[in-house]
């Protein structure tokens, strides 16, 4: 920002008023229309005491200091509450805040897989808090943001407090049970100084009304200073109520037992209620609300950047699939093109046709804010369609290489009996899974012990195919003992189970571990029946579809 003056401790977020309008007599004004005191406007009261205005004057003359009385009134109805500064369009300052609101939104989007209900809660919930932290920062910023240095310090707060979401957000699982809970307790300190920090913004601004004589105008600003400083004390409080360590006595050894809490579900109602309440106010006293602020700008902006990051998510599945070597075929074309005719409704319909349209000044004081605060489950809608719809495209391509994969392997079994030994059937189910799955895997995907499981089933199949090595003689033949042949079914489960596991893992789709507390592939696979991983997987494209749809 250019300044042609050097940059003050503290700025004024009032408009300084004409000090001749009023006379020093004149009492201190209200910030309610309609509770005015007796002003002495010197400009209207000579105008009074004019001679055109006498009683031999015209009735044209007497008009126009009429109408210049009924002007000099507008002026004198100007004083009856502050002007605060507004802002045509976001502050750099506003713009970098935004850009940390993305970054968080990115890398908690691209860590977090939403694969069972429990990881969908935390999803949402962890995007609620994000939002609303911006939310409230914004508030205070379309309204009484002045540039100075005490706004410039607690702006790099703020970004610090995003900082935090950003190192939290990777590891977001507060409904697992966990060892030890000092990294939300960080969190909730870092909430704290969150609210704090808008709490001394707000001093501020009360102190500058304070001094410019608005005294009903303490009133709503000494309340929304309440709400942050409640909401702070929460949240420093809610630390303690966080489990400490706890260690038991497991085979003899001492070690830390995993513990759960449902103390983060308070920050989840403390956020919304202190929102709650500084809409509430703003809308009972007017004085403090959006109208004439840059508001409805914030929030198209803040949708562009979420439409954005959706579309990001989206390409970064298709190079997924892309990486993986898989085959476009009609089915995953026609999906990829209804994704991207959904973001172009989404873009076309709904942001251009929407914000393009709006008008501001038809909004009224109490609608422009519950037209602000709507737009946070407008915000949630966009974020888990768009990352559902990627999931479904990436789902769609495992359901197609899949199918090739079942198909090749039927055409292994079905023709066993032309392999002369056990070795060589083994080496043509090793050869089919590597050719479709392991050979296309994108770098990064760890899958050693997928590879471990595969090579161990197909030694399983070798050694309990046939005792003589031909599989016409023992598969099918009486001779085969129980013993051997349920080893070879669980061989060839085994066998599915690690294939079907590394080909969603290597497009970034896992399902939850077995205990139901996390997510991730390759935890337990091999206790797995082959079916029972199938219908993990589908457990998690109805979550989607559910979801999304």
């Amino acid at each position: 920002m250019g300044h042609g003056k050097p940059l003050s401790w503290f700025a004024s977020p009032l408009i300084e008023q004409d000090s001749t309008t009023l006379t020093p007599s004149s009492p201190i004004s209200s910030c309610f229309p309609g509770h005015a005191d007796s002003y002495s406007i010197t400009s209207e009261k000579s105008r009074f005491n004019s001679p055109e205005c006498g009683l031999h004057h015209t009735r044209s003359t007497c008009s126009k200091a009429s109408t210049s009385s009924t002007e000099s009134s507008h002026s004198y109805h100007s004083y009856d509450m502050p002007e605060f500064h507004r802002h045509g369009e976001a502050t750099t300052a506003e713009l970098f805040y935004d850009l940390f609101f993305v970054a968080n939104l990115s890398t908690f989007t691209s860590m977090l897989e939403i694969n069972d209900t429990s990881s969908l809660k935390a999803y949402v919930g962890f995007f609620s808090l994000l939002w609303l932290t911006w939310y409230q920062v914004t508030l205070y910023d379309v309204r009484f943001s002045a540039d100075s240095v005490f706004e410039r310090v607690a702006k790099a707060s703020h970004f610090g407090v995003m900082v935090g979401f950003a190192v939290i957000g990777p590891t977001w699982k507060p409904y697992e049970a966990m060892e030890d809970f000092r990294l939300y307790k960080v969190f909730g300190i870092m909430l704290m100084v969150s609210r704090l920090t808008l709490f001394f913004q707000y001093c501020s601004t009360l102190w500058f009304v304070y001094a410019a004589g608005y005294r009903k105008c303490i009133l709503p600003i000494v309340m929304v200073m309440s709400s942050t400083l409640f909401a702070a004390i929460i949240y420093i409080s809610m630390t303690e109520a966080f489990p400490s360590l706890k260690e038991g006595i497991q085979a003899g050894r001492i070690v830390v037992v995993k513990q759960q809490s449902n103390v983060y579900i308070a920050w989840y109602v403390v956020g919304i209620l202190e929102t709650l309440f500084t809409i509430g106010v703003s809308t009972i006293w007017r004085v403090i609300s959006f109208k004439g602020t840059h508001m409805v700008q914030r929030m198209s902006l803040l949708t562009l950047i979420i439409l954005g990051e959706g579309i990001m998510v989206i390409c970064k599945a298709i190079s997924k699939i892309v990486k993986s070597d898989a085959v476009f075929t009609g089915s995953i074309v026609a999906q990829i093109i209804a994704a991207i005719l959904v973001i172009y409704w989404y873009v076309e319909f709904l942001y251009m046709s929407y914000f393009d349209r709006l008008h501001e000044e038809h909004f009224g004081s109490i609608k422009q804010q519950i037209w602000s605060i709507l737009h946070f489950p407008l915000h949630i809608m966009l974020v888990l369609v768009l990352q559902g719809i990627s999931i479904l495209v990436i789902y769609r391509q495992a359901v197609e290489t899949l199918t090739r994969l079942d198909s090749s392997l039927d055409f292994v079994r079905s023709h066993q009996h032309n392999y002369t030994t056990a070795q060589a059937y083994g080496n043509a189910l090793n050869e089919t899974v590597y050719n479709y799955v392991f050979q296309h895997l994108p770098k990064g995907v760890d899958v050693l012990k997928q590879i471990g499981m595969v090579d161990e089933a197909v030694k399983l199949i070798v050694e309990n195919a046939g005792h003589n090595g031909t599989m016409a003689k023992d598969v099918h033949g009486a001779s085969v003992n129980e013993t051997a042949a349920n080893a070879f079914a669980k061989a060839q489960n085994e066998l599915m189970t690690a294939t079907i596991e590394t080909l969603f893992s290597g497009l970034s789709v896992t399902v939850p571990d077995e205990d139901g507390t996390g997510t991730g592939a390759g935890t337990g696979a091999a206790a797995v029946p082959f079916e029972d991983m199938m219908q993990k997987y589908h457990d998690v494209f109805v979550l989607v579809i559910t979801y999304v749809f």
